[in-house]
């Protein structure tokens, strides 16, 4: 018997944390066919893996492309390293159910939580759909490069289906917002996802709809997931809906939950803390994850605009000012002083500390000698003085806001983010964001961070551990059937990459989405071969793009 194509000589890295071996590959239609010593076999081609590591397609369970798919199927940058499979709709925030009515307050909190541009969305998105099932079908039209499963999102739900969507639901939104999670579940969404953060500021400088749910609201969803017998909950913890609260939601679905984010240094230091109270719940019986990042998460913001910082009440206020007020507001000593009180005291429960002594300058057209300093050492100050906060405004103001700064939230202690990210249980590896805060950061290359810093240079877990934590524990995790491990009959989602070099390269600015918007990508290093579906996205190093190899994925 003769095979499609048969990847010979690498190094295999099964998915379930087995040690690696040398065998081929091979493959036919969509499926592996075979792994083993298969020198003698037949195959319409052969492509030589000798010295290259041979691994099932990387899984993003963590993304924000459900606007972004609609113009770019190709799902860039994330597509570059290796993943094969991404999972959309987090956080609450999908495109769909939506009617039409509520469009522009739906661009307008993706511009706020996710810091998606807006020129971008209002001239990218064809907004073709209104139900959750006509907005899947609308990217299956678009043959997506990648595997991609979504999620349904609570804000969106609650646009859809609530009176008023920024109220407590009566009993008639309940039976609508059931209804709107049932159909979605009916269509193929993975389960639903909210977010209770204080960060997530929605249009009109509103808290996002899924903040003001009560309890009974979640609830009616853990119910209907149950009733569905499929999908999984994902959220983003805040006031109201913490980790006992996401393990209640698990046991009463009977389903799998994924809370975000268990940070090195999350609100103070309690990384440590939140993994082992998600470690009880799960010997209480809750199929309850931390989700955890695995980079330094680094934000690039401007005054003109500061996601990062909006959720402090003094920066959140700017966000209804023209350009002339937000700097006139900015320039004023006493605006000065309040920011400044508000950073050290976080009264608004954020998860990270704002410190003027993790901000930098990353990028300043008046002043680029001032560029990779932070700004304590330019304004030879304490952060939390006045002389500080003055100096970062001053330099903000002499580049007409358009400064950008750089500054670290969490995962800045690199020993201690190693360790955490060492703790398999209880946790998985997510965080990727692609499709959000394009002009911020770029972390969709994590699992080349995780592959070349934490298992080869520090050397905090072995390749195959890492291969492990990126592919068969989160298809196991999220109920990915036939995926995240190489084995006959499964589909031949595979990365091919080169494990002495594997990296990402630094970060670079491009001009390449809808009304010419601007973003960070990074390139990715080692990554040889790249097949979904049995199909090459990537080969020899470069992107192969118009295939529309990956599929639809659906709960069961």
């Amino acid at each position: 018997m003769a095979f499609d194509k048969i990847l010979a000589g690498g190094t295999v890295y099964d998915g379930t944390g087995a040690a690696p071996r040398r065998a081929d590959v091979a493959l036919t239609g969509e499926r592996i066919a075979a792994i083993g010593d298969l020198s003698g076999a037949e195959a319409g081609e052969r492509i030589d893996a000798t010295g290259l590591a041979v691994s099932p397609g990387f899984i993003d369970v963590h993304t924000h492309y459900d606007p972004q798919i609609l113009w770019d199927s190709e799902l860039t940058p994330t597509s570059w390293f290796g993943v094969t499979s991404v999972v959309m709709g987090n956080c609450g925030f999908t495109m769909a159910p939506l009617p039409a009515r509520h469009r522009e307050t739906l661009i307008q909190t993706l511009g706020n939580t996710e810091a998606m541009p807006l020129e971008t969305l209002r001239a990218g998105i064809a907004w073709e759909f209104e139900s959750f099932a006509g907005y899947l079908d609308a990217v299956a039209r678009r043959r997506p490069a990648l595997n991609v499963a979504a999620f349904v999102g609570h804000t969106t739900m609650r646009l859809a289906a609530c009176k008023d969507p920024n109220a407590v639901a009566d009993a008639d939104d309940l039976r609508a917002l059931r209804k709107e999670l049932d159909l979605a579940m009916q269509a193929g969404a993975w389960g639903f996802s909210t977010s209770r953060s204080p960060a997530h500021i929605g249009a009109g400088g509103m808290p996002v709809p899924s903040r003001v749910a009560a309890r009974e609201e979640f609830t009616a969803f853990a119910e209907v997931l149950r009733g569905a017998g499929a999908g999984m909950i994902q959220g983003v913890r805040g006031p109201g809906l913490v980790i006992s609260d996401f393990a209640d939601l698990a046991r009463l679905s009977g389903r799998a939950a994924t809370w975000t984010s268990l940070h090195q240094g999350v609100d103070g230091g309690k990384h440590w803390q939140y993994l082992a109270e998600t470690r009880a719940e799960r010997a209480n019986g809750a199929n309850l994850w931390a989700q955890m990042s695995c980079v330094p998460v680094t934000a690039h913001f401007q005054l003109s605009s500061p996601y990062v910082l909006n959720a402090v009440p003094a920066l959140g206020e700017l966000m209804g000012l023209d350009h002339a007020q937000r700097k006139a507001r900015l320039a004023d000593p006493v605006w000065q002083a309040t920011a400044l009180e508000q950073f050290g005291a976080n009264r608004e429960n954020r998860s990270f500390a704002v410190r003027l002594d993790r901000i930098s300058v990353a990028e300043s057209p008046a002043h680029p000698e001032l560029e990779g300093r932070r700004i304590t050492d330019i304004a030879g100050a304490a952060a939390d003085s006045l002389v500080a906060m003055k100096c970062f405004i001053d330099i903000a103001l002499a580049d007409d806001l358009a400064t950008r700064f750089s500054m670290i939230m969490f995962n800045f202690d690199d020993d201690e983010h190693g360790k955490l990210l060492a703790e398999f249980d209880g946790s998985i590896f997510g965080l990727g964001d692609g499709g959000a805060h394009t002009t911020q950061i770029c972390d969709s290359a994590f699992c080349l961070h995780v592959l070349g810093h934490f298992a080869r240079a520090r050397g905090q877990f072995t390749i195959e551990q890492a291969i492990w934590r990126l592919t068969g524990q989160l298809a196991d995790v999220f109920g990915i059937a036939e995926r995240g491990v190489l084995k006959e009959g499964n589909y031949a989602d595979i990365c091919v990459f080169n494990a002495a070099t594997v990296d990402e390269a630094p970060l670079r600015r491009v001009r390449d989405q809808p009304a010419n918007a601007e973003r960070l990508v990074a390139d990715p290093i080692g990554i040889e071969h790249v097949l979904v579906n049995g199909k090459f996205v990537r080969r020899g190093g470069v992107a192969v793009t118009g295939t529309g190899a990956g599929h639809m994925l659906r709960p069961s």
